[in-house]
């Protein structure tokens, strides 16, 4: 009578289960597709409630995109944005990561045990004077502004990251190799960096999908020749109307170079924010 009851509540807590996972898959997947369909759809077709299921798909709001705006640029700009604030965050965060692992004194350890307090600062309170900072060096309307500003932000989580990965490294591995006559810059380039293939990969996607999505700062720190993707959408949208179609076409094409790096790398996320959280 008991192993019933047992089995019955194991099904009922694994129906529930499937329920829940099924209800968050619904929540993640229709606002994508619903987005992507209507870059397919005509413009009257997107106001249909409830939309069809079934239409014939047109590709004229891509067309308008690509030939007749500065879609191109926009991308352009954003890929110099994310992929260089990515590579600057991770090399550096890498280092610090380093010199706490080789820093003897306590003043290291509690540096590591603060690293993510500049993560809990709202972004918005720093906007103004980051905005009259970068104004007074005339950075404003140039790509170091918001690379500059993106890399501050993400560099206390990646060298926290990366400091969960360095501290399970023996030292006595590091020991070895100081004496065998490797500089503290050979060791980590040569032996420490290689190791942290799984932080690094974590790093990559959750920066690069950070800085790639960003509206706020490259808002305010761009002009119209380094206007990232963001913003260069938020521009279709128009004091009275919207063209719903190519917000569409344009956030279709933005999603998708983060969903391929995301699926590519999916197993290295999960393995190394776990692991950086719970080492040294």
């Amino acid at each position: 009578m008991k192993k019933n009851r047992l089995t019955i509540r194991k099904s009922i807590g694994l129906l529930l289960l499937l329920l829940g996972l099924a209800l968050l898959l619904i929540w993640t997947a229709v606002p994508i597709y619903i987005v992507i369909s209507n870059s397919f759809r005509k413009t009257l077709e997107m106001k249909l409630m409830p939309p069809k299921m079934l239409f014939q798909p047109i590709f004229s709001h891509y067309q308008k995109l690509l030939s007749l705006d500065r879609f191109g640029i926009y991308f352009r700009n954003s890929a110099i944005i994310s992929i260089s604030t990515t590579a600057f965050t991770i090399i550096l965060g890498s280092m610090a990561a380093y010199g706490l692992k080789i820093c003897t004194s306590s003043i290291g350890r509690r540096i590591s045990n603060v690293l993510l307090l500049g993560k809990m600062v709202p972004s918005i309170t720093i906007l103004i004077p980051l905005f009259m900072m970068m104004n007074r060096v005339h950075l404003t309307g140039t790509y170091l502004a918001p690379i500059l500003t993106l890399s501050c932000l993400s560099l206390p989580f990646v060298t926290w990251l990366m400091t969960g990965f360095i501290a399970d490294i023996p030292n006595e591995l590091i020991e070895a190799a100081s004496i065998e006559g490797c500089s503290r810059v050979s060791i980590f380039a040569k032996i420490i960096f290689p190791l942290l293939r799984p932080a690094v990969a974590s790093a990559v996607i959750l920066v690069m999908q950070s800085s790639w999505n960003e509206l706020m700062f490259s808002l305010q720190l761009t002009n119209l020749k380094t206007y990232p993707l963001t913003v260069g959408i938020a521009r279709y949208v128009g004091a009275v109307s919207v063209d719903w179609g190519k917000c569409s076409a344009a956030a279709t094409i933005t999603m998708a170079p983060i969903i391929i790096i995301g699926f590519f790398m999916q197993k290295y996320l999960v393995s190394g924010m776990t692991a950086g959280a719970v080492k040294g």
